[in-house]
């Protein structure tokens, strides 16, 4: 659980979000989805609110290298 919340700590939200909507923005396209833009930015919203409680949550477990 530990490696889990470390990771969180030391992730980059901001690269992940692009990643994320490029992924998602190509996924529609490819089903051709007709609101493909809308779409992929609901579904970078949602998972940028997760990412962001996972963050919150990862910053109150002390990372091992800073507690030595």
């Amino acid at each position: 659980m530990r490696s889990l919340m470390t990771f969180f700590n030391r992730m980059n939200i901001m690269v992940w979000l692009v990643g994320i909507f490029v992924a998602h923005a190509a996924l529609y396209l490819v089903l051709g989805t007709a609101t493909w833009l809308a779409t992929s930015l609901l579904a970078t919203a949602f998972y940028g609110v997760i990412l962001l409680v996972g963050k919150l949550i990862a910053s109150r477990y002390p990372d091992k290298e800073e507690s030595r």
